[in-house]
């Protein structure tokens, strides 16, 4: 009787095909071409009417745990309805006294046969399944992090999207209920599934992060994946305590929420760019070298230079020298150095320049906008600088940006959303990530 029940899922199909054929014809135009197909119409209703009952038969022998009691009753009903008021088409249609009937015989079957088989729906995939998104990643990166509740904000919505399928008040499975803060403390059938504070002993983030084919792997792989980033936020808010109450900013991970939702995946860039140049004159490399800076080429049998000011004191000089080797300097290193707003202007004529770093220097927002003539710069370093969101925001024209750093300068965390609309495709580091410390990060040895 249990191998019956367990045909459901397969027989279920059946009646659905067979009477929306049955509807299709009583609906057709009264055409000579279509007429002939009426006479089918009734062979077409008992076959329906059968097939419906296998599925009933099958689904009232199907015992399966973790679905909502009322939910299945009501499937049930509209299921066995549906296979009545089929019967009772299916007789009426041979039965010329009731031909005014027919049409509204059809509309009830396919009434029924909707309603049957959104319930049937909503007990397999969830009540939101029809109109959930694939994935909530686009609205959580629309979220006011400033004013967001951690939990009702930004976990609820990603367990909503990938998880109330199967563990919610319409669908239980392993007894596990995720759609309120007493069901997720109290776990499923094999215990509790989240420790605050523990990510690693947690089995809602041990599940999520198994192998795809791994039979314990959630959701199933036939289900919607959770993204990186809504893997992230789970992992983050269990790390931070688990609170159901505390909103981003009371939990102290602004700035990690930040960086997991501003983080773009940028198209590959090349940090050199396409052809060879002519190779740099050796007399300006010469004296480069003897200034104090280390000059190297990029690649083996590249004429393109990496150039490192580290041990220049007459950064004037090298400048100068610099200018002279613009078309082949695509990587600096002027961090650390007397670097001001008045160098930047000659800095600004290395157009071929990829990466640059002129952390901890003097450089100020007026002079920063000088370098909007990098067109193809890539990677900026302005640690440890006095600038702030303002002079970053003038620099318009550098769109291959991918990466920024700007950890400890003026630039806060309230600045990034708008500096990432800027730099679409740049990775924006501000540093001051608080990184929650675990029992499991200590060891004591005895």
């Amino acid at each position: 009787m249990e191998f019956i029940g367990r045909l459901h899922p397969l027989l279920v199909h059946l009646p659905i095909g067979i009477l929306l054929l049955a509807v299709l014809f009583e609906w057709l135009p009264f055409r000579k071409p279509y007429k002939s197909l009426r006479r089918s119409i009734r062979i077409i209703l008992w076959l329906g009417f059968f097939a419906a009952l296998s599925s009933v038969v099958s689904g009232l022998l199907l015992k399966e745990s973790g679905y909502d009691l009322q939910s299945v009753k009501l499937h049930q009903f509209a299921g066995i309805a549906l296979t009545l008021i089929t019967g009772v088409y299916a007789w009426a249609r041979g039965q010329k006294q009731f031909k005014r009937m027919y049409k509204f015989l059809s509309v009830l079957v396919l009434l029924l046969l909707l309603t049957t088989g959104h319930l049937g729906g909503t007990l397999t995939h969830g009540e939101n399944f029809l109109f959930a998104s694939a994935s909530t990643e686009t609205e959580l990166t629309q979220v006011n992090l400033q004013q967001a509740h951690f939990y009702n904000d930004l976990v609820k919505p990603i367990l909503d999207s990938k998880c109330y399928a199967c563990h919610a008040s319409g669908k239980q499975k392993g007894k596990l209920r995720l759609d309120a803060p007493e069901y997720i403390l109290k776990g499923g059938k094999g215990g509790v599934i989240l420790v605050a504070g523990k990510t690693d002993e947690s089995e809602l983030i041990h599940r999520i992060v198994l192998p795809l084919d791994d039979d314990d792997h959630m959701p199933p792989k036939e289900k919607n994946q959770l993204t990186q980033s809504e893997v992230e936020i789970l992992k983050l808010w269990i790390a931070s305590g688990a609170d159901f109450e505390k909103s981003v900013v009371e939990s102290n991970q602004l700035g990690a929420l930040q960086k997991i939702l501003t983080t773009k995946k940028p198209e590959p860039a090349a940090e050199i760019p396409e052809g060879n140049p002519d190779a740099a004159n050796p007399t300006v490399i010469n004296e480069l070298m003897q200034l104090g800076a280390v000059v190297l080429p990029v690649a083996n049998g590249s004429h393109y230079l990496s150039v490192n000011l580290v041990n220049v004191v007459a950064v004037d000089s090298a400048l100068d020298l610099l200018v002279k080797v613009k078309q082949q300097t695509v990587w600096l290193k002027a961090g650390d150095l007397s670097i001001n707003d008045s160098h930047l202007a000659k800095l600004a004529q290395l157009n071929q320049l990829i990466k640059l770093n002129v952390e901890r220097t003097v450089v100020t927002d007026t002079g920063l906008s000088q370098l909007n003539a990098l067109t193809q710069l890539q990677y900026l370093n302005l640690n440890q600088t006095t600038i702030s969101a303002t002079g970053i925001k003038q620099l318009t024209s550098l769109k291959n940006l991918r990466s920024l750093f700007v950890f400890d300068t003026k630039v806060t965390a309230d600045d990034v959303p708008e500096l990432q609309n800027i730099f679409p495709n740049a990775k924006i580091e501000i540093g001051n990530y608080i990184v929650p410390t675990l029992e499991t990060d200590t060891i004591i040895l005895k």
